[in-house]
């Protein structure tokens, strides 16, 4: 019985791959569906016998609660975008300044999926895992999700550890049929499949992501230096022989010509491939030259997005109204007839200040072309002049503030009009939503209508004001009853131990942004020795340009701040240090980079025991690095070492290194 159970599982997987992967059915619909069958009723009957790799568990039947969050294993960067020739052709020479003299290198151009992306964990050549991208450093686990993915096999023919970073797609046409089940139903259609692929992925029922039928392409694998893999062309040819779905439009390109006409090739398929697409991405192919080139932001510099044109889309501007934001900047808004762009309805978009009203003689009731900057940000491109009646209406530089009716100034050197006054009720609405915002002290809950009343209701003038709110308080709202005024009392309670940084970003100081606020947290170490500190010393912090410095003066000697810091003494609200710790052991203040594959133990592994003896890691070679530790099959980072005359030592001199540190304890 075992047996003829694990032939079944193996022939109903091989349909399974010719007809989702390789878009050929071997059986008819019937003869698969009588296999099925089979498969299910000895697993209903030999309960004992199911694998999880059955292809049964691909129907998903889970229902979660939430999703666990996890950290990347391998960091999942974004792409740096460029949008036509001659941006490729500076991307290509920044390339090539980065490599030694006369390096020669090839290209791999592949399509740019326009999907969800993921990273897929194999392990003795079951999938294990599915992590979302998050943020490129933590994401969630959405593992019987991707399961119901039938273009994703449940094991390979591969012993090895495997991390694969894929993108996770819905067709157009079963995008097509979803919304329009959705529209039968009565429920919210999808704007676009990237959104209903992503919508698919986090269903709690993954019984419901397994009809939304999600198909994904694998184009990376994370760890290919314990794999010994050279080369992305090398890697793709790899994916594919284990049975993987890869781009079929993936090609090797020498020079920026043919980068150039690959580009247009794939353009003029857009519009007849089955999925969404917005560009190609382009990869230096030798994995041994991405050493050089390192990183810039959360990008690899040897990668680089090419991508096509924003679409554009006719409206009207009906209306321009001014925003007051926290700092007191006054920001022209335009108000459009709404139109359906790039998968969304565009109503507004920023004019950004009267600089650019009158750059593009913005007015209102003209026709405008609109676009999505980066897909995203609806902005005014150019102004449709020939179609004018002569109704239309100039929008003047302000004189003074739409809300509070102060003043309106611009400082010298800059393209903003600001209100004058602190206190206008605007720039405190804006201050209060940023202080509770998800990167300062992320109460949850306490969105802008809740604070617009409580403003109203005169409970809270000053960020601290938060913390003196009751129940009670919270009951005065409209259409707030016991429980969420209980909820936003307690997300308010938990809030009263502030790391640090958090601090310093939530008070809103013009032109600090949480990078800075960090460096500031680092360089200090608590609030008293920032708030004593000259402007003199704020300056000579590495980072920090003189405008921050002198904008964090003057806020931490204003009468503002004050207010702040007596309420928050009063109110014994916690400032929590973000104090370095220091690590005493045998690799103390030593710099250290592992290369190749190690046999003894996981590389991981070998960087955590390096860490607990005090050492940093670096994950490439530099000038700072001051031990390389070599595995089976290393490559440019021993040479870069030799060239630099940093110290090498093998893996078993590694471990006899930490024994020694051990035995010394």
């Amino acid at each position: 019985m075992k047996e003829e159970y694990l032939n079944l599982v193996r022939e109903i997987s091989n349909l399974d791959y010719f007809y989702h992967v390789l878009d050929e059915a071997k059986v008819s619909d019937y003869d698969y569906d009588m296999l099925y069958k089979k498969l299910e009723l000895i697993e209903f009957e030999n309960p004992d016998l199911k694998v999880s790799y059955s292809p049964t568990t691909r129907v998903g039947s889970d229902l979660s609660k939430n999703f666990e969050k996890q950290e990347h294993k391998h960091q999942l960067m974004s792409l740096s975008n460029v949008y036509n020739s001659d941006e490729l052709d500076d991307w290509i020479q920044r390339c090539r300044k980065t490599l030694p003299q006369n390096t020669k290198f090839s290209f791999m151009s592949e399509t740019k999926f326009d999907g969800l992306s993921i990273a897929l964990f194999y392990e003795n050549g079951l999938l294990t895992q599915a992590l979302t991208r998050g943020d490129g450093k933590t994401g969630e686990v959405v593992t019987q999700n991707v399961k119901t993915i039938r273009s994703i096999p449940l094991k390979i023919n591969f012993k090895q550890d495997l991390v694969l970073r894929a993108e996770i797609l819905m067709t157009k046409q079963d995008f097509a049929d979803l919304n329009e089940y959705q529209i039968a139903e009565g429920l919210k259609v999808f704007a676009n499949p990237r959104n209903a692929a992503a919508g698919a992925i986090r269903q709690l029922n993954s019984s419901v992501t397994a009809k939304r039928k999600l198909c994904a392409f694998v184009y990376d694998v994370l760890n290919r230096d314990e794999l010994g893999l050279e080369s992305h062309e090398e890697t793709l040819f790899f994916l594919k022989d284990l049975g993987f779905v890869t781009d079929p439009q993936a090609i090797k390109c020498c020079n920026l010509d043919e980068l150039n006409e690959f580009y247009k090739k794939v353009g003029k398929l857009r519009d007849s491939l089955p999925y969404d697409i917005d560009g190609v991405v382009n990869k230096v192919n030798e994995y041994n030259l991405y050493e050089y080139m390192g990183f810039t932001g959360k990008s690899p510099r040897y990668a680089i997005a090419f991508k096509y044109e924003p679409e554009q889309i006719e409206t009207q501007v009906i209306n321009i109204d001014v925003q007051v934001g926290r700092t007191g900047v006054l920001t022209p808004v335009a108000e459009f007839t709404p139109v359906f762009l790039a998968g969304s309805t565009i109503r507004f978009a920023s004019l950004h200040n009267w600089d650019e009203i009158q750059n593009k003689d913005v007015r209102i009731g003209d026709f405008v072309k609109i676009e999505k900057a980066g897909d995203i940000i609806p902005q005014v491109v150019t102004v449709l002049a020939k179609k004018r009646n002569g109704s239309e209406k100039i929008l003047p530089p302000p004189t003074h503030c739409p809300t509070c009716n102060s003043e309106a100034i611009r400082r010298e050197n800059e393209v903003a009009y600001r209100c004058v006054n602190f206190y206008c009720s605007s720039q405190n609405l804006e201050r209060l939503k940023h202080f509770v915002s998800r990167d300062a002290l992320n109460i949850r809950g306490i969105g802008t209508s809740v604070l617009e009343q409580l403003l109203d209701l005169k409970l809270v003038e000053n960020p601290m004001d938060l913390f003196s709110l009751s129940t009670d308080d919270f009951l005065k709202l409209k259409e707030t009853k016991e429980k969420s005024a209980n909820n936003f009392f307690e997300a308010i309670s938990q809030c009263k131990k502030i790391p640090f940084s958090r601090f310093i970003y939530s008070l809103g100081i013009p032109f600090i942004g949480l990078q800075t606020a960090v460096l500031f947290a680092e360089h200090f170490i608590d609030l008293e020795k920032l708030k004593s500190t000259s402007l003199d010393c704020l300056k000579e912090i590495d980072g920090v340009g003189d405008k921050m410095a002198e904008s964090c003066f003057l806020f931490l000697n204003s009468d503002y701040f004050k207010v702040i810091e007596e309420k928050r003494v009063e109110k014994s609200i916690e400032i929590q240090k973000e104090e370095k710790i220091e690590i005493e052991g045998g690799f103390s203040g030593e710099v250290l980079c592992f290369t190749g594959t190690l046999l003894e133990m996981k590389r991981k592994q070998a960087q955590e025991i390096a860490k607990k003896y005090g050492a940093m890691i670096a994950s490439s070679i530099t000038k700072k690095t001051t031990l390389l530790i070599c595995g089976e099959k290393a490559g440019s980072k021993r040479k870069k070492a030799q060239e630099l005359g940093i110290k090498i030592i093998e893996e078993l001199d590694y471990i006899d290194m930490i024994e020694n540190f051990r035995k010394s304890r």
